[in-house]
């Protein structure tokens, strides 16, 4: 994979109610984007990103993976968080690593619980955050219906920026709010202009309006001319929905059907148009030789730094420590410092994981994710950096497991090689921890829910 600078990289993390569909969009993305050439299905377990072995027999994702896709020039790096709230720490992580957010939705179902959990995290982490309701092939969906949910609940920042075309209850294609334009499917992404319907002219204008306001309300100059009764540019809305995104004050709703590949260009388009590059996001951290911050704003040309947000530890891949670089550059033969732990770390070399698949590169620029492999003292949350300027970054707030149970072994010689395993899965993941209860003479294994605890049993 080539190099990117950081003004070509967007980090966005996938979150949403279990089951809503965010395995389905970033197989689609990565289909879309050249790195697979067949399209994996979540029932199948051969998608990319859940490549566990208790994922693939239970179908549904447990911890987050990266897969990084190239679109437009653009490197994406996609964070695809499991929906269950028993593995709600995975998804901090990610959420801590990402500059916006994808909220997907499942059509069917509409706003769930876990939809406004992903809103609150986004809020809790200020991303900028865009909406995807996903399932639009089936027919009893009902795309208007999901918006309503979502202004009901979040007011005028909601704006959708395409709506569906249906012909005999099929969805067919879409309408482009922005370029007040429709557009037919004729093979799965391929698509070509077509006119809008009657139908659709009541919602259109009423979507249009709410998007023209938002783009009025960004100078006096377009306000000026929006009561004039003038007509903004494709340019004007473009440039004022990214200044709009990038501060949250427009959260833009898109929809379509991963499953066949409808409208994931177009999320894949808006992800590049709209979201900021990590530049734009604040990043600081205390200079311990200086006891002054340390402003790193994910700049290039600063001392290297940067922060573990996970850490993996599979028994066939081995143990990689995921990074999000803060600043500077850097490269696979650096010797880091680990400021929390006072040792230095010798890089042998540097990776992007897509899903399970390790991919060598040779350096990574300010703003990106990617992960160092073998790592002998580092944890999730450290910090890395160089010795002359040693710099800590605050530490990700986690949820804590008040779910226990006791455990014992099956046979009696087996302690010790429990207790090692329940070690390196808690190096992985940061909501599981075991706990001598010594006046009872127990151990006790705890989690987020009984869920969690089930499939740590299964995993030992």
């Amino acid at each position: 994979m080539d190099v990117f600078r950081t003004d070509r990289i967007r980090n966005v993390v996938l979150l949403g109610h279990g089951g809503a569909g965010k395995t389905t969009l970033t197989e689609a993305m990565a289909y879309l984007s050249g790195i697979t050439s067949r399209l994996g299905k979540v029932t199948d377990g051969n998608t990319i990103s859940d490549y566990d072995k208790e994922e693939i027999k239970r179908k549904f994702s447990i911890s987050t993976s990266t897969v990084p896709v190239v679109w437009d020039k653009v490197k994406v790096n996609i964070l695809d968080t499991p929906g269950f709230f028993d593995f709600v720490g995975e998804a901090e992580e990610a959420v801590a690593a990402a500059d916006a957010a994808v909220i997907v939705i499942s059509g069917k179902s509409g706003v769930q619980v876990g939809t406004q959990k992903a809103w609150e995290l986004c809020e809790k982490y200020n991303l900028p955050r865009m909406i995807f309701v996903t399932e639009m092939d089936q027919d009893d969906v009902s795309y208007r219906e999901v918006v309503e949910q979502l202004t009901e609940l979040y007011g005028k920042r909601i704006a959708p920026l395409h709506m569906p075309l249906r012909e005999n209850g099929k969805f067919v294609g879409y309408i482009n709010i922005v370029k007040n334009k429709g557009r037919r499917y004729i093979e799965k992404d391929k698509k070509e202009e077509c006119p809008i319907p009657d139908y659709s002219v009541e919602y259109l204008e009423k979507y249009r309006e709410t998007l023209m306001e938002s783009v009025a309300e960004t100078s006096e100059e377009f306000m000026d001319r929006y009561f004039g009764g003038e007509e903004f540019s494709v340019a004007e809305i473009s440039a004022a929905l990214a200044m709009n995104v990038g501060d949250g004050t427009i959260v833009p709703v898109c929809m379509g059907s991963p499953v066949n590949l409808q409208g994931v260009s177009n999320l894949l388009d808006d992800i590049c148009g709209y979201f900021p590059d990590p530049s734009t996001r604040p990043c600081a951290g205390i200079n311990l030789n200086t006891n002054e911050i340390f402003e790193a704003n994910y700049d290039f040309a600063k001392p290297k730094s940067a922060t573990i947000f996970k850490t993996i530890v599979d028994p066939f891949l081995g143990k990689y420590s995921m990074i999000k670089v803060c600043s500077g550059v850097i490269k696979s033969d650096d010797v880091l410092y680990n400021v929390d732990q006072e040792s230095e770390e010798k890089l042998s070399k540097l990776y992007v994981l897509e899903g399970s698949k390790p991919i060598e590169v040779p350096e990574l620029h300010a703003g990106d994710i990617g992960a160092i492999a073998k790592l002998t003292a580092t944890r999730t949350g450290d910090t890395l950096s160089t010795k002359t300027t040693p710099v800590l970054y605050g530490k990700t707030e986690y949820s804590k497991p008040y779910t226990y149970m006791k455990y014992v072994t099956k046979n009696k010689g087996d302690e010790d090689k429990v207790s090692q395993a329940l070690q390196k899965m808690m190096a992985e993941d940061v909501t599981l921890k075991v706990v001598n209860d010594s006046e009872n003479r127990q151990a006790l294994l705890y989690g987020i829910g009984d869920q969690h605890l089930e499939i740590a049993v299964s995993k030992l």
